[in-house]
């Protein structure tokens, strides 16, 4: 019988080390993660896998068995391409927003809940941080008063679903064994765990060319992402200046006056200074945008800017792509 990496569900093999699985020869009667996961969960090394699952056919295979899915919103990169996904779900759903702690405690979980289910049609919304271990009782009581027996877990890449069902699985005792990164395709084959009374499976990480995870180096990608609590960074743009976001974004302002409020990291460093010949990033590709105070920009992979009035912006990045607009989330 064929073992599998309790890591990230590839079937171990020996044969080729440049492959999913690999494990020395010498240790794979005791292994019980792949030689990848092993030097991820020990030293911290980063891989990225190239093998992107196929996101429309397992969203079509649970909607034809009606499989019931636990689909998590990471809540600083919500955009419209994730909640477009979710509404492609036509069986039962539950939707998670995850990573609440890194969101000022100000923004009321109601308002994340009500502004799901709007956009998407789905009325069973939870807020939860693995982390700080909130919300993670009342989910499972959720699914278990439910009726719940089998449930898929999806979502984009760095979502946060190994980490959950990983918090779960302590939360009643017991040991956590799936491979927690913020690499993408961390997991790469489905994952079942029995927890009590529900079986868990933990599907790989759907992964969008939208993401600015595609564009930079993963190391410099880590250290873009939020640790702990965001504390949102105002600054006023007068026409004719511009911000420079760390080395990854360039801000125009083109219209008049304007504030904008960052939801990132706060290690980043921000800088504000005049366009007149100042030619920091422009290089990179470029967007132009006109936000309505409606309008929140999401730089998907990382987090997203509010407006405080109507404005017209050149957004200077890796690829236009990782921008775009939505509607207000708080």
């Amino acid at each position: 019988m064929n073992k599998k990496c309790i890591g990230c569900g590839e079937i171990l093999q020996t044969i080729d080390k440049t492959k999913e699985g690999y494990v020395s020869s010498k240790k794979y009667e005791e292994a019980l993660l792949c030689e990848r996961c092993f030097k991820i969960k020990h030293y911290g090394e980063s891989y990225v896998i190239d093998k992107k699952p196929d996101m429309t056919s397992l969203i079509n295979r649970l909607n034809r068995q009606r499989k019931n899915v636990l689909f998590l919103i990471d809540s600083i990169t919500i955009n419209n391409e994730v909640l477009d996904t979710i509404k492609e779900l036509k069986t039962n759903t539950y939707v998670v927003i995850t990573k609440r702690d890194l969101l000022p405690k100000s923004v009321r979980d109601y308002k994340l809940i009500n502004y799901i289910t709007e956009n998407t049609g789905k009325d069973k919304v939870l807020v939860i941080s693995s982390k700080k271990k909130n919300g993670i009782d009342e989910l499972y009581n959720k699914l278990y008063k439910d009726g719940i027996k089998e449930i898929y877990v999806l979502g984009y890449t760095n979502a946060g679903k190994s980490t959950l069902i990983n918090t779960i699985l302590e939360s009643k005792g017991k040991k956590s064994t799936i491979t927690v990164s913020s690499n993408p395709n961390t997991t790469t084959e489905e994952i079942k765990m029995k927890i009590d009374d529900i079986t868990f499976i933990d599907t790989p990480g759907f992964v969008s060319e939208n993401s600015i995870i595609n564009y930079i180096d993963l190391k410099d990608y880590k250290g873009l992402l939020p640790k702990r609590e965001i504390k949102p960074k105002i600054h006023t743009l007068k026409k004719g200046f511009m911000i420079l976001l760390g080395d990854i974004i360039r801000i125009e302002n083109n219209s008049e006056d304007t504030s904008l409020i960052f939801y990132f990291n706060n290690d980043i460093k921000l800088e504000k200074m005049h366009i007149e010949r100042n030619e920091r990033l422009k290089d990179l590709d470029k967007t132009t945008l006109r936000v309505s105070l409606s309008e929140d920009i999401v730089v998907f992979g990382v987090g997203f800017i509010k407006i405080g009035k109507e404005a017209n912006l050149d957004i200077y990045i890796a690829n236009k792509n990782v921008i775009s607009k939505r509607k207000k989330l708080i």
